[in-house]
């Protein structure tokens, strides 16, 4: 039994007429009486009385006919509040982003797209890169974006922006150059991001490329938030290896300088990273078109 032969069953009831309800539904008599006769077989019962003004239910019919009102009821009732809870699913989105994108452009670019989808909701979670990876992994979130791509397979990535890892360091009257060499570099006093940040990893890894390691610089202090180590070098303390993306306000109002180190360019690029086993909803394939689109990106 399938809905399919409750609606005709139904049908049949109300037109007491095989021959009328077959015509309602668009069917042929034959496959009418066919259903009718299969529901009758099925549960070895006699549902209608034939009778050459039309067909009426039995007993046994009425009751069939009571739970089959029900069941429908129950079915379009069960399709609705599907409907609703999938549109509520699918207007719900998860981001995680390290701290870097996550902080200063990927919160303009979510009021931006939600301009356009204003009914979406959009969970953003700042961590570092690692936690950022996890939670993508666990499917705690729909996808992230950093500058730290998974080294294990089942993973799709979409680029997003490019960037570069700068020094910076306090604005002097009396240093005016824009590089530093990698002997100064080594000397200068540093306040790192935590291990674990996409930052770090980053630079440790251009580092290792040009044989040298993190344990030869000189840190002074590790800070979690990009905010923090913007203070601490704005006060003296010493400089910060960081993303230009997060310090591009500082430098333009002149209260923090970037330096280029000589012979380790570090070239950033940020990236969606999604689990290609997780589902996404329509919204959230768009959300990803929208920051990664050529004709549409919108990374403030």
């Amino acid at each position: 039994m399938d809905t399919y032969q409750l609606k005709i069953f139904i049908a049949v009831s109300k037109f007491q007429s095989i021959s009328r309800a077959a015509k309602a539904l668009h069917l042929s008599q034959p496959a009418v009486s066919a259903q009718i006769r299969n529901l009758e077989e099925y549960y070895k019962g006699q549902f209608f009385e034939r009778t050459q003004q039309g067909v009426y239910l039995t007993k046994a019919g009425q009751v069939f006919y009571d739970y089959a009102q029900r069941i429908l009821a129950l079915q379009d009732e069960m399709e609705q509040q599907l409907e609703i809870t999938m549109q509520h699913e699918n207007n719900q989105i998860a981001v995680g982003a390290s701290t870097t994108v996550g902080n200063v452009s990927l919160p303009c670019s979510i009021y931006l797209f939600k301009e356009q989808y204003p009914e979406v909701n959009i969970r953003l979670e700042i961590a570092n890169a690692e936690e950022i990876l996890r939670k993508v992994r666990e499917e705690e979130i729909d996808f992230g974006v950093t500058e730290v791509i998974p080294d294990v397979p089942g993973y799709t990535t979409h680029y997003v922006t490019a960037d570069e890892l700068v020094l910076i360091v306090p604005p002097s009257p009396h240093c005016q150059k824009d590089t530093i060499s990698l002997e100064e570099f080594f000397k200068q006093p540093l306040i790192m991001r935590e291990p674990g940040s996409g930052t770090r990893k980053v630079l440790t890894q251009y580092l290792e490329a040009k044989g040298y390691t993190t344990s030869q610089l000189n840190i002074i202090a590790e800070m979690s938030t990009i905010d923090a180590i913007k203070s601490a070098v704005q006060a003296g303390m010493g400089g910060s290896v960081v993303p230009k993306l997060s310090v591009k306000r500082e430098i333009y109002q002149g209260t923090l300088k970037a330096l280029k180190i000589s012979d380790l360019e570090m070239p950033l690029n940020y990236n969606i990273i999604r689990l290609n086993q997780h589902y996404l909803s329509s919204k959230a394939r768009q959300l990803i078109k929208f920051l990664t689109d050529p004709e549409e990106r919108f990374l403030c």
